[in-house]
């Protein structure tokens, strides 16, 4: 039976180094010990270091009302593990001096047994792991609680290593792509751009007037803005399509395989999408529009990525300088300034 475990372990693991997406990562190891360790429900607690706090941020089976719940460092049975450090069995948490009832109460599940242990990140607990009510109604054993401090060592490491990746390559605020990622991936995807001569569009736009607002709401509402902007404007683009923080308020749609008036159609919804979109930070409603540059390889097919970046960047310029809040396509602010 115990070989099974570890076998099942072992699978699990594999699968989990597989993945550097940390929501999906989470959402397998929970659904991992809870099979593993024949559970009822599992969950991850993770410390909230700014509030001393226990927060549960994964959860399988069970309440999702958990979610909702915080406590004390220092409470319950998962209080108890993070101060220690050690990992414990409870086989009957109503004889348990350390077991918190007002979880169960709010979620109304009936907790009977635990088996927690710490997750350790470069020896410090930064959080628990728990397996809840055996199956069968039959107790936790220390096998169990080898098998299960073996998996959480494992566990901590893949959830740093996705961590460093997220850092690596996702922009800390908004989640998106950093500027050195979006730039690298626009060198290789230009090289195949122009071997096979095919479509590719920029979309290069930024916030109209962002200073006035860190000015007038400060730096908290300038920073939820870039935050709701950029979920914004993910909901609404392809999954192929890549979008990043290009510094500061200024950002990067990279359109793949997107003939410009495909492009232009694109830009336009992100724009009307940003100026119809109530942004209320501490009960104030702040206006928020976004002027575009838009850049073709069909149109202009430059020599260098870097020069391509430029044309959308000359054209977002140009839309800044003439009114903002508007799409403009490189080449066209040319035709417009004749025409003026």
């Amino acid at each position: 039976m115990l070989i099974d475990k570890m076998y099942k372990m072992m699978e699990t693991l594999a699968l989990i180094n597989s993945t550097l997406d940390e929501g999906k990562l989470l959402h397998l190891i929970m659904k991992a010990i809870k099979e593993v360790m024949e559970a009822e429900a599992s969950s991850l607690m993770l410390l909230d270091p700014n509030t001393n706090e226990l927060y549960f941020s994964t959860v399988e089976g069970g309440s999702e009302q958990v979610k909702e719940i915080r406590i004390r460092a220092d409470q319950g049975i998962a209080g108890h593990v993070m101060q220690t450090g050690k990992p414990l069995i409870v086989n009957d948490v109503s004889k348990s001096e350390f077991f918190l009832k007002t979880v169960d109460q709010k979620t109304s599940f009936q907790t009977r047994s635990i088996l927690c242990v710490p997750l350790l990140s470069r020896n410090k607990t930064v959080g628990i792991l728990e397996a809840l009510n055996k199956k069968g109604g039959k107790d936790f054993n220390e096998e169990d609680l080898k098998l299960f401090t073996a998996f959480s060592n494992q566990v901590s490491v893949a959830i740093d290593n996705a961590r460093l990746y997220d850092m690596a390559f996702y922009d800390g605020l908004t989640k998106i792509f950093v500027r050195r990622y979006v730039e690298a991936w626009l060198e290789t995807e230009y090289a195949r751009v122009k071997r096979y001569n095919t479509d590719l569009s920029l979309v290069f736009f930024d916030i109209d007037h962002f200073k006035k607002i860190n000015d007038t709401y400060g730096h908290q509402a300038g920073d939820f803005v870039l935050k709701e902007l950029a979920a914004t404007v993910k909901d609404m683009i392809r999954q192929a399509d890549i979008f990043g923080r290009y510094g500061g308020e200024e950002f990067l749609v990279c359109l793949p395989e997107t003939k410009v008036e495909k492009a232009l159609y694109s830009a336009e919804r992100l724009r009307k999408a940003v100026e119809e979109k109530e942004f209320i930070y501490d009960g104030k409603r702040i206006l928020v529009t976004i002027s575009l540059g838009v850049a073709s390889f069909r149109q202009m097919p430059e020599d260098k990525v870097s020069r391509f970046i430029k044309d959308a960047d000359d054209a977002l310029y140009f839309s800044k300088e003439h009114g903002r809040n508007r799409v403009t396509l490189h080449g066209q602010e040319k035709k417009l300034k004749k025409a003026a």
